[in-house]
C-alpha cells in the first residue's frame, strides 16, 4: 500500500467538503455523527445506531461523572454533547477544522451544556493540554488520519493521568492485501484524507512501546457491518448525483470526486476481509 501524507488543512478541508454528503447520506443533522455506529439486537434505527456506540466505548472504559474526556477528532461534537449529557463527563473535543468547531460549540450552548462541553481547534499529534490533566482520551475513526500513529500514542499517554484510560474505535488491517486489495484500500483512504490504514500487529506494538498496559481488541466489525452496507448503497445513487453535478459544475475539487468513491471501496475491502473494525482501549500505568 501507497502512504500519501495530508496536511492539516487538507484533512479539515476534506471535512468541509464531504459535509454535504454525510448530511444527505449519513443524517448528519440527527445524529451528529461521522463514522459506522454500532448495531446490534437492541438497535432500532440508523441514527441510534450510530450513537449506540457511544454507550459502547463509554461503559469499556467506565467513564464516570465528572472525569475530564478529549475527543480527539470530534468532528461536529456528537459524543462531546453525548458524554456531557449521559455520563455527566467534562469533555473537550478537538478537531483541525474551525467549521466544525464553531458547529459543534453553537450546537453545546444551544443545549445549555457549556459548562461541560466544549470544542477546540487543536491538533491531536501535538494537543495544546498539560501534562497528566486528563482521565480519558476518546477517539472515533479519526486516528486513521495521522501520518504517525506512534506520536498519537505518545500524546495520549502524555496528557492521560497515572491510571487514565485510551478508547478509540477505528479501522485496522488484519492481513495484507491482494495487489487489487492495495489499491482499493489506497483508493478509499486516500479519498478520505488517510494516508494509510495501520495495521492492528503495529499498532498494538506501538501502544506497548509508548507504555501502555492493559491493552484490549474487542472486534465489533460485525456491528458495523450494516452501517457499511448502507454506505455502499448509498454510492450507487452518488455516483450518479456526482457525475450530472460534475458536468454542471467543472470545477469541482478532486476530493469531492473520490469521495464517491470510497463508499465503493470501504465495502469491497471489508467484504474481502482485508481489515477489521475494532474498539481497543488502554490504560496508563498508576
Amino acid at each position: 500500500m501507497n502512504k500519501k501524507v495530508f496536511s492539516s488543512d487538507q484533512i479539515a478541508q476534506y471535512y468541509h467538503v464531504s459535509e454535504d454528503h454525510y448530511r444527505f447520506f449519513w443524517k448528519l443533522q440527527k445524529a451528529h455523527a461521522l463514522h459506522y455506529g454500532y448495531w446490534d439486537d437492541t438497535t432500532k434505527s440508523f441514527v441510534q445506531a450510530l450513537n449506540k456506540i457511544n454507550d459502547v466505548m463509554a461503559t469499556s472504559v467506565s467513564i464516570q461523572p465528572g472525569e475530564k474526556v478529549v475527543d480527539a477528532g470530534c468532528g461536529i461534537g456528537g459524543s462531546v454533547v453525548w458524554l456531557a449529557t449521559h455520563r455527566q463527563a467534562k469533555v473537550t473535543g478537538i478537531t483541525l477544522s474551525d467549521k466544525q468547531c464553531a458547529q459543534g460549540n453553537k450546537r453545546i450552548q444551544r443545549l445549555g451544556i457549556g459548562y461541560l462541553a466544549e470544542l477546540k481547534v487543536d491538533d491531536f499529534t501535538s494537543m495544546n493540554i498539560e501534562d497528566q490533566s486528563v482521565d480519558v482520551v476518546w477517539a472515533i475513526e479519526s486516528i486513521c488520519h495521522a501520518a504517525d500513529k506512534q506520536l498519537f500514542l505518545k500524546e495520549a499517554y502524555r496528557v492521560l493521568k497515572p491510571g487514565g484510560r485510551l478508547v478509540m474505535a477505528d479501522f485496522f488491517i488484519i492481513q495484507t492485501p491482494s495487489p487489487k486489495g492495495a489499491k482499493q484500500l489506497d483508493a478509499w483512504a486516500h479519498g478520505w484524507a488517510v494516508p494509510f490504514f495501520e495495521t492492528k500487529d503495529n499498532f498494538d506494538a506501538f501502544a506497548h512501546q509508548v507504555g501502555f498496559v492493559h491493552l484490549d481488541w474487542n472486534n465489533i466489525t460485525e456491528n458495523i457491518r450494516p452501517s457499511a452496507k448502507r454506505l455502499y448503497r448509498a454510492f450507487f445513487l452518488g455516483w450518479m448525483v456526482s457525475w450530472f453535478y460534475n458536468i454542471f459544475h467543472p470545477k469541482v475539487t478532486e476530493a469531492s470526486k473520490k469521495n464517491v468513491l470510497t463508499a465503493y471501496y470501504q465495502y469491497t475491502t471489508l467484504k474481502a476481509g482485508w481489515w477489521n473494525y475494532f474498539i481497543f482501549s488502554a490504560q496508563k500505568p498508576f
